[in-house]
């Protein structure tokens, strides 16, 4: 029979944390705790990133070998991806929102990028709808301005691939979305899995990825919620009330997705790439409302701008000397009391990259300084969350039963699951 493979990436999921809870009601994850390794990533904190170690894992090269540090930078790259390598040597390849990756195939079975890289997706009715409704509802949902037309799109999306036998548990997460946003996570990441396999039993492709940012999204901003975190911190009841937990939801719903991955004919590779421990201070997140409106105000003359995730923007600006402008303006916005607005301002050739980085609580009339005039910061930002988790280079994998002995030991870098890969196709 022709291989046949999975890589199931559970994104940052912490594994030690998932033991604490009850077992019996975990029993996928219960059967392959005992053949878990452990994977290293990067050590410095700041190339301690979900788009860096997945580069690694795509690529086979560490972050200092592909220099990839951006969500997104992987389009301007020419290394070569496990993805073109595999369907060189004649097997046939889909993958559904891989993390930084860019889509090099011939021929895809099907190819549904990331919200926040600008690559293409197949020539498909379907793919190329989902990869713009994704890409534009992941980057609206943070400020809470989803159109109707893009609610219209998901819908058709949903009828098409959902899981009809699921639909009491849609509609139940949709319910509950309205109190709590995080099920909005829970029900993109089984709706995501529904579409990839209805794509599998449709296309039988040889080598797909999946991946899966619901718990790591939740780890990020509702960990102290769980009751095997040990924490200096909670979160205030206005957040989310001290009896729910998040985290176990999510686990229950990628118990399921493991289960129904486990009893398909496919040997399969479950990977988080790295995880989460709990953060010991709490952390505001926000998010500029209308990020082109923002920079207009601050006479920032620019050619594009593409939001990122969560805090992140990218800008482009026609020459060097507009983008220097623009670097020095927002270098110098501050508070009131001084602080930096945003943390992070990366240059390139003609490009910011930007991180509004203040991590305290807004308040209605905080201000910011700019050329001795005052901007309304409450205002010009959208709360987006409470950060809780924070980024850790354990990371964990798991390999199914016919490929489990391939010598892969603990705590070996993430890169090399690019090999793991590569062997089982013999290429």
């Amino acid at each position: 029979m022709k291989k046949k493979l999975l890589l199931i990436q559970f994104n940052e999921v912490n594994f030690e944390i998932l033991k604490k809870y009850n077992l019996s009601k975990l029993k996928n994850f219960k059967t392959i705790l005992n053949n878990l390794k452990t994977t290293s990533a990067e050590k410095q904190y700041k190339y301690l990133e979900p788009w860096i170690q997945w580069v690694s894992v795509y690529t086979g090269k560490s972050a200092e070998e592909h220099k990839i540090f951006r969500l997104g930078d992987i389009i301007n790259n020419e290394i070569e991806q496990i993805f073109e390598l595999v369907e060189k040597n004649g097997y046939s390849v889909g993958s559904i929102l891989p993390m930084n990756c860019s889509n090099k195939l011939k021929k895809a079975d099907y190819f549904i990028p990331d919200p926040w890289t600008q690559t293409e997706c197949n020539n498909n009715f379907w793919i190329k709808m989902m990869t713009e409704v994704f890409s534009q509802v992941v980057n609206d949902n943070s400020k809470n301005k989803i159109t109707y037309k893009n609610y219209l799109k998901l819908f058709m999306i949903f009828i098409k691939f959902s899981n009809k036998k699921k639909i009491f548990k849609y509609i139940k997460l949709l319910f509950k979305s309205k109190n709590n946003k995080y099920n909005k996570a829970i029900f993109f990441d089984l709706l995501i899995h529904d579409i990839h396999i209805t794509l599998l039993e449709k296309y039988k492709t040889d080598f797909s990825s999946i991946f899966f940012n619901g718990c790591a999204h939740i780890q990020h901003h509702y960990f102290f919620n769980s009751p095997f975190v040990e924490k200096k911190n909670k979160n205030p009841q206005w957040y989310l009330k001290g009896n729910v937990d998040p985290l176990y939801e999510i686990l229950l719903i990628y118990d399921e997705i493991l289960g129904e991955y486990i009893r398909l004919n496919y040997d399969f590779i479950l990977a988080t790439g790295l995880s989460q421990i709990p953060s010991d201070n709490l952390i505001y997140y926000y998010r500029l409302k209308n990020h082109k409106s923002f920079l207009r105000n601050l006479k920032i003359d620019f050619k594009n701008l593409y939001p990122r995730m969560t805090r992140d923007f990218l800008i482009e600006f026609d020459n060097e000397e507009k983008k220097n402008d623009a670097k020095k303006i927002l270098e110098n916005l501050s508070t009131e009391k001084n602080e930096k607005i945003f943390s992070e301002i990366d240059s390139r050739s003609k490009s910011l990259f930007v991180t509004l980085g203040y991590s305290k609580e807004i308040k209605k009339n905080d201000t910011i300084i700019y050329n001795k005039k005052k901007i309304n910061f409450y205002e010009n930002v959208s709360f987006v969350a409470l950060k809780n988790g924070i980024h850790s280079e354990n990371g964990y994998i798991y390999f199914s039963e016919n490929i489990e002995n391939n010598n892969f030991q603990n705590n070996l870098h993430v890169k090399n699951i690019y090999n793991s890969i590569k062997n089982y196709f013999h290429v």
